[in-house]
């Protein structure tokens, strides 16, 4: 290997490092306001909760916003803008009244099939090929989550549903993030989503809306400051590296969900939860290795 080739993979794994600890913390933030949703769900109905996040997070932009004259906002990508904020306010609507429904281990458990969701979503609707492994792998990995829903073996919790409709949401509004990191920069992306919620969600919450007190409305704007954090983060991790290497780190928020739902909501999964999270994350990791692969053979020149 020439010092030329040593310098270009040496400047790679440390854009790559970079990108991992980008979406850890995005993750962190991410899995901590979770765990303030599911402290205020019970009185707050989590549409409501969804607006606020919305207002809190679009607040988390504004001292730069105001500081550059709102310059970033400019976009010509308005109309993608507007589609993926309907995709993220559904997705943050599904997701919130998972939490209010769920324990926050087993909700998160469940959602770590998201890029399964998004590799057969690519096979199925773009496309994409999948050989023979690739289709185990997916197989192996909602068998997992079948263990956590244990359908007839466990009265069935409604709260499911709703993480897998967010999945599918939440998913397509990732595909259009990265999308628009052709043209726009991270926070522009992060700071659209959050002012285009603002009226979606508020439309979705008018008709259960019930005025928080100050504790609440303090845990509100809590999340709001996570999750804009999150998007911010989360995006110039996506600015750095494919999104299919970076998914293994999404299986972190399990072990963070675990301990907010053990020391503050004293929620212990249970053995199938962590047996069906097990096999999510092997399958899902094997997809991403494939993935990234495959992509450092379609770039590597001929030599």
């Amino acid at each position: 290997m020439t010092s030329s080739n040593s310098g270009v993979q040496a400047a790679s794994n440390a854009t790559f490092i970079g990108s991992a600890l980008w979406i850890i913390l995005s993750v962190a933030l991410f899995t901590g306001s979770h765990g303030f949703v599911r402290g205020v769900g019970k009185s707050i109905h989590p549409y409501e909760i969804a607006f606020f996040t919305s207002l809190f997070s679009f607040a988390f932009y504004l001292p730069w916003l105001l500081r550059t004259k709102f310059r970033p906002m400019r976009t010509t990508k308005i109309r993608t803008h507007i589609v993926r904020a309907f995709f993220n306010a559904g997705a943050v609507g599904a997701w919130y009244t998972a939490l209010s429904l769920t324990p926050l281990a087993d909700a998160t458990a469940l959602a770590l099939t998201s890029p399964l969701i998004v590799t057969l979503g690519a096979v199925l609707f773009l496309g994409e090929k999948a050989r023979l492994r690739r289709w185990i792998a997916l197989g192996v990995g909602l068998s997992g989550a079948l263990i956590i829903i244990r359908p007839g073996f466990q009265s069935f919790s409604i709260g499911f549903v709703f993480v897998i409709l967010s999945i599918i949401l939440g998913s397509g509004s990732r595909i259009f993030a990265k999308h628009l990191l052709q043209w726009d920069q991270p926070p522009t992306i992060g700071a659209w989503v959050a002012l285009l919620q603002i009226p979606i969600t508020f439309c979705m919450a008018i008709y259960f809306w019930r005025w928080p007190d100050l504790i609440q409305l303090t845990m509100l704007a809590a999340v709001g400051l996570f999750v804009g954090g999150a998007h911010l983060t989360m995006t110039l991790a996506y600015k750095r590296s494919e999104v299919s290497a970076l998914e293994p780190f999404n299986f972190i928020r399990l072990i963070i969900a675990t301990l907010i739902g053990f020391f503050i909501f004293s929620e212990l999964p249970d053995i199938w939860t962590w047996i069906g999270g097990g096999i999510i994350i092997a399958s899902t990791s094997y997809i991403a290795r494939r993935e990234a692969i495959k992509g450092a053979v379609q770039t590597t020149p001929n030599e």
